[in-house]
């Protein structure tokens, strides 16, 4: 089960609000003192895992606090067990490894913090039995997930928080009670040669029913339209069941209806997608340009094909200067022929802020690609950060966590979390939230930045460069040599950190390294006039990454010069972004 941070958990008699850290029996409050109650929300949102005492540790103290930390963790558990009425010896809630931690043992069953009704889609089985058909079932499931995340009384968990869950031998309502959804979606499909079977049903929990099934046989060309078709029913169904039809309007979507050819094409580039890696990436943009070249209208093509562009620049795998205007032209285009696609104002929302530094007319598009997708976790987080850049934390605050409410087990929104919680200088929790997204992602570069740039700040210098050094085992991209090459050039290890400058001046000439990247390295040798010469560069040519620079609490060099203050004012980022707070 993945970690629980909101929402209400029963166990035994007991009621426990993890944001609100009030703890009732019978309906009763019993109180607990701050940190025994931290740790107690700990164990019981990681339900089942050991968490261990270094982890308790890290949560209740920082390495510059004088404290018994062995005794505090003792005190903190026996507090707990005297609250619940339990019995180290014999325990019912806490049980004690020793020398190793603690886990909640309990049964617990969570109730998210959602009023509205909550769906889970399955991946879809391939009936053909052939992987290379794995496109298509994988498809359906994808886009079927997009159309019911149009529904604004709806929330629908992302593939990504169920993909682990193909092939699970769990049953229907042992999957509702850890996706923390009250209805199911299962189906399948088959394709034969252009003809195109699409099962699905629909699942209720509490008490478990069947509240909707139904079989669709088309042609190949108008598969996007059925699953539209499908996404409209399961919709009537969910409102029916509740008795509610109003709460759940179905989807007012066109049907799409293309040459069997685009279809199977629109599915393979979808696929490859929402593989999320440059490979994947690249594989899906041969596939658009073969789309637009044969359906220049076809807007759903146009919109993710601008997505695609504009993931390109953003990791740093093409120049940002070439691909954001094609992005951004694409999109402009998808929306022109149909203006309800979230994903093309998401990616406008993107460029009105890179291309335009247009934080007014970004938050717009944001806010229009959540209300065509209000379940959309990537728009939710997306929102944040401009809310963040526009100095708004507790409301940023607040539409992170929505996203990772929405989909806890999807990357983006832990990624998102994780540098969010540490531009508003809230350490401790960003610290926690990387290590979440770690253990969720392991190949995952980012929380290793957040982990270097928070011990940093936090003067655990030794495990800044530790986590650093991790991220750059994974990949030796421009953000992982910049990072680690500041950190050395401040501790005074100039040759690591010029090598690491060569490095960056190779990936340069390849059109791989952002100027930023090499703005925070020689701000971190002591260079500040070449690193703000690197940084007017990043400024005229759109260096997305500039964006995160104000907020980044390990370029105090940069911050403190009164020409970043003004750098700041041009891109129109508020300075209450940039969180001091532990």
């Amino acid at each position: 089960m993945m970690p629980a941070t909101s929402g209400r958990v029963t166990f035994g008699a007991f009621e426990l609000d993890l944001e609100s850290g009030t703890l009732r029996k019978s309906g009763r409050e019993r109180k607990l003192r701050p940190q025994p109650m931290r740790v107690l929300c700990l164990l019981v949102g990681q339900a089942g895992r050991l968490v261990s005492r270094d982890e308790i540790r890290r949560l209740l103290w920082d390495e510059s606090t004088f404290v018994g930390y062995d005794t505090g963790v003792d005190y903190c558990v026996h507090r707990i067990r005297s609250v619940l009425g339990d019995d180290a010896q014999a325990p019912r809630y806490v049980e004690t490894l020793p020398r190793r931690g603690y886990r909640f043992i309990a049964p617990v069953r969570y109730e998210r913090p959602f009023e509205e009704p909550t769906l889970a889609v399955l991946p879809f089985s391939n009936l053909n039995r052939d992987p290379a058909k794995d496109y298509f079932a994988d498809g359906v499931t994808d886009a079927l997930i997009t159309e019911l995340a149009r529904i604004p009384a709806l929330r629908v968990i992302s593939r990504q928080s169920v993909l682990h869950l193909k092939g699970s031998s769990l049953k229907l309502d042992e999957i509702a009670r850890e996706l923390g959804v009250n209805g199911v979606v299962e189906g399948a499909a088959l394709v034969e040669g252009r003809r195109v079977r699409v099962s699905a049903q629909l699942i209720l929990m509490d008490p478990e029913r069947h509240a909707w099934a139904h079989s669709y046989d088309c042609d190949l060309s108008a598969v996007l339209a059925t699953q539209c078709e499908a996404a409209r029913a399961i919709a009537g169904a969910v409102a029916a069941a509740l008795r509610s039809a109003g709460a759940v309007p179905p989807p007012q979507v066109a049907a799409k209806t293309v040459s069997p050819e685009i279809a199977e094409s629109y599915l393979k580039a979808r696929a490859e997608f929402d593989r999320m890696t440059a490979e994947g990436i690249g594989n899906a943009l041969r596939h658009f340009r073969e789309i637009n070249l044969k359906a220049p209208d076809f807007a759903p093509g146009l919109a993710l094909h601008s997505a695609c562009l504009f993931m390109l620049g953003y990791w740093g795998h093409a120049p940002a200067g070439e691909v954001y205007p094609a992005a951004k032209r694409l999109a402009l285009q998808a929306v022109a022929i149909d203006d309800r696609l979230g994903t093309a104002h998401l990616v406008l929302a993107w460029m009105e802020l890179l291309l335009d530094w247009d934080l007014d007319a970004a938050l717009r598009e944001a806010r229009r690609a959540i209300e065509l997708s209000p379940s959309d976790p990537d728009a939710h987080s997306f929102h944040s950060t401009l809310l963040c850049f526009a100095g708004d934390k507790p409301e940023a605050t607040r539409e992170v966590q929505y996203a990772l409410n929405l989909n806890p087990a999807a990357l983006l929104p832990n990624q998102y979390a994780a540098w969010m919680f540490l531009h508003l200088g809230q350490h401790a929790r960003a610290e926690a939230q990387a290590r979440r997204t770690i253990e969720l992602f392991p190949d995952s570069l980012q929380p290793y930045f957040v982990l270097g740039w928070s011990a940093w700040h936090r003067g655990r210098a030794e495990d800044a460069v530790d986590a650093l050094e991790k991220a750059l085992s994974h990949s030796r991209e421009a953000l992982s040599l910049s990072y680690l090459g500041h950190v050395y050039g401040r501790l005074g290890r100039m040759d690591e950190a010029r090598r690491l400058l060569r490095e960056l001046e190779e990936l340069r000439a390849r059109g791989q390294c952002p100027p930023t990247a090499m703005a925070v390295v020689h701000a971190g040798l002591g260079e500040i006039d070449v690193a703000f010469d690197w940084l007017e560069t990043a400024y005229r040519m759109r260096d997305g990454y500039l964006f995160w620079l104000p907020g980044a609490p390990g370029l105090d060099p940069l911050h403190s010069d009164a020409r970043f203050v003004d750098l700041v004012r041009r891109m129109g980022v508020s300075p209450a972004c940039r969180g001091r707070s532990n």
